[in-house]
């Protein structure tokens, strides 16, 4: 907003009555969260001679907080020449305010002078540890600044960047983008007008506006943006922001389905992923590949972080569908600062985001880290030009060589605040980044498993001939760190060829698992340092011994309209069930429950669902981990007998056949997974 300043009068009651006024007018707008409004008051009021050293202190916060660093600056100083003792996390701020000027050095002194006139008092929040943390960062920093990587950066169009905030872009396909924005051109950050989801037409670095997102997600007096969808593009989680009745913003999370082309009415996800009191926003999907079952990544301040926002982590429960109590990410990625804009590449397990604690070059960088959960490799920071000394957020990429982030940089559209107000940019790599490696996977038959399968199951399984290659069998690559701790950092499956390809990060070290079912796994050691870029990588030829697809029908039979196991069904679950998870130690098995024909469609789902959830509890009582279990009810949809004679008439025996459990190998837990 901008203002045209009031002729002053010299004449003293003059002054000072309009000292007051702008005094006043300057309290309100920040009581009611105007703050480009309240901005200029104070520095009206300033300029008319003003001299309150607590509204100094305040408009510097506001500048800092608007990110206009020049003006912030200034105010700091003025504080720390006025009561340096009374507001001493002015030195902090000030400092903090360098950084983001690119002047390193001095903010070093003023990180120390802070941590000397601070000593002694309470410190809840951790600021002298935090600006011992900015110390090293600012070294770290003056020794990067000189340092660029061959990256093109280009500013998306005014299409798509205009004067007001740009932020969490998301590709719903390659060529469709989801977007949020405050598009109106009268609008204020904080006054009347709201954030929306908006969508875009394009590719690369060209996109065009094309209309605001379904009215479903939009609608309404919030604050909607973070925009995150599921790979089949079928699910999509957001964040809803607005005020609560202590007129503090409260983001919380909320899932849309889409059915026959349409989104759904949005449900709010239950506590404890959303809080009232505190925030949940900016949703990013991962996947625990030893539960086989969808993460999301959220940023919170709810207690129990490690300082400011944090990055957490939960999952749903696949039996109950309820969320598990969130966890944190722990000190290798969250530190006292700020973390944010989390997006995870299920790909690569690669999680990208933002923060203020880590090694960087002022306001928020973007990091990279490896891994799933609460276990990550040691974040790596983005080198300039796609980091900067300003706020860089919501890094999305889908092969770490080109993507998209924003930032407030002095290309961003403003709205001659400073530098308030982040845009969209493109970032793609000239130079190798990545590593290319291959390898073959063949089969090396153990015939006694076959033998004893065939025995106990009668299954007529033949002999897989040898030497041939292999496909579907999983191949994950650990990165290797120097104290030798592995991380998860990707996972794939050979082709039908026995064939399979990677693309991992340049300089550093791996071990490469190739599973083997029922002895010990393949480790295959990589390195990528000192490689060529246009070099291949080729892992040669590995025999493993294939694993047979099978079902076997066992049944458990029940009593009419009953889940509850008989006598009888649990013999037969301990005698035939239990020795087939011994001969698959790390199988994923499937409890399949059926009924007859009586009842409705509905009831009979529900009736074999209980069924089969009766087994599962049976197994876990006898030691089984659930993780290894799934638990399926069919109804009456697949009947291995007609449930009525040809006459019309009952069939009672054939009934009884209905009402069964069969078992059946759907997949595998690899023993290689560490719990997430």
């Amino acid at each position: 907003m901008s203002f045209v300043y009031a002729y002053i009068d010299t004449d003293s009651d003059t002054l000072k009555s309009f000292q007051s006024e702008m005094k006043k007018k300057a309290d309100k707008s920040y009581r009611i969260g105007l703050y480009y409004d309240a901005i200029s008051y104070y520095q009206q009021y300033f300029e008319a001679g003003g001299d309150d050293v607590k509204l100094m202190y305040r408009l510097a916060n506001l500048y800092y907080d608007m990110r206009d660093y020049s003006m912030a600056n200034n105010y700091y100083d003025s504080v720390l020449n006025t009561k340096p003792s009374k507001f001493p996390l002015s030195a902090y701020y000030k400092a903090d305010v360098l950084m983001n000027l690119e002047k390193y050095d001095e903010a070093i002194n003023y990180f120390n002078e802070f941590r000397r006139i601070y000593r002694g008092k309470k410190d809840k929040d951790n600021y002298r540890r935090r600006a011992q943390v900015k110390i090293k960062n600012a070294e770290w920093a003056s020794i990067q600044s000189d340092s660029l990587a061959d990256v093109n950066i280009i500013h998306l169009s005014s299409s798509i960047n205009q004067p007001h905030i740009e932020f969490s872009p998301f590709l719903l396909d390659e060529n469709t983008m989801v977007y949020g924005s405050l598009k109106e051109d009268n609008a204020s950050v904080t006054g009347d007008n709201f954030r929306k989801l908006y969508l875009a037409k394009g590719q690369g670095n060209e996109w065009a506006f094309q209309k605001p997102f379904d009215e479903t997600i939009n609608k309404g007096e919030f604050h909607v943006g973070n925009a995150v969808f599921s790979p089949d593009g079928m699910q999509m989680y957001f964040t809803r922001c607005e005020k609560n009745w202590q007129n503090k913003i409260i983001c919380s999370i909320y899932k849309s389905e889409k059915l026959d082309g349409e989104w759904q009415e949005p449900e709010k996800l239950p506590y404890p992923v959303n809080s009232e009191s505190y925030t949940t926003t900016q949703p990013a999907l991962g996947n625990n590949l030893r539960k086989n079952s969808e993460i999301l990544y959220f940023v919170s301040d709810r207690p129990g972080g490690k300082g400011g926002w944090d990055i957490w982590y939960t999952e749903p429960n696949k039996r109950t569908g309820e969320y598990r109590e969130p966890r944190n990410l722990g000190r290798t990625i969250n530190s006292y600062e700020d973390e944010a804009t989390p997006f995870y590449d299920q790909a690569t397990r690669t999680l990208y985001f933002s923060s203020k604690g880590h090694h960087g070059f002022g306001g928020f960088d973007i990091y990279k880290s490896n891994g799933s959960g609460n276990r990550w490799t040691d974040p790596t920071a983005f080198p300039k030009p796609i980091n900067s000394p300003f706020d860089d957020n919501y890094l999305i990429t889908e092969n770490g060589t080109d993507g998209y982030f924003t930032s407030n940089r002095a290309e961003a559209l403003d709205m001659d605040n400073g530098s308030c107000c982040d845009d969209i940019f493109y970032f793609s790599y000239n130079e190798c980044i990545k590593a290319n490696i291959t390898g073959k996977v063949i089969n090396s038959t153990n015939y006694d498993f076959y033998d004893e399968l065939n025995e106990r199951y009668n299954l007529g399984l033949e002999y897989p001939e040898d030497n041939q290659p292999v496909g579907g069998v999983s191949v994950f690559v650990y990165d290797v760190d120097s104290t030798n701790n592995e991380v998860l950092v990707a996972q794939t499956k050979t082709k039908d060829d026995g064939s399979y390809k990677l693309m991992l990060d340049m300089h550093k070290n791996y071990s490469v698992i190739v599973k083997n079912f029922g002895f010990f796994d393949r480790r295959l050691r990589l390195s990528t340092k000192n490689i060529k870029c246009a070099d291949t990588i080729n892992l040669g030829i590995t025999a493993v011994n294939k694993l047979p697809e099978i079902t076997v029908r066992v049944n458990v039979y029940y009593e009419h309209d009953k889940s509850r196991l008989t006598k009888e069904a649990r013999l037969t679950i301990d005698t035939v069930f239990m020795p087939l998870f011994d001969l698959f130690p790390n199988a994923i098995i499937e409890i399949g429950s059926h009924t007859d024909s009586t009842g409705t469609d509905e009831y009979n789902i529900r009736l074999s669902q209980r069924r089969s959830e009766s087994v599962v509890n049976y197994l876990a009582g006898k030691g089984v981990s659930v993780d290894r279990l799934v638990a399926k009810g069919y109804g009456e949809s697949r009947p291995i007998a007609p449930n009525t004679n040809p006459d019309g008439s009952d069939n009672p025996v054939n009934r009884q056949l209905n009402r069964r459990t069969e078992l059946k190998v759907v997949g595998e837990v690899s023993s290689f997974y560490i719990d997430e």
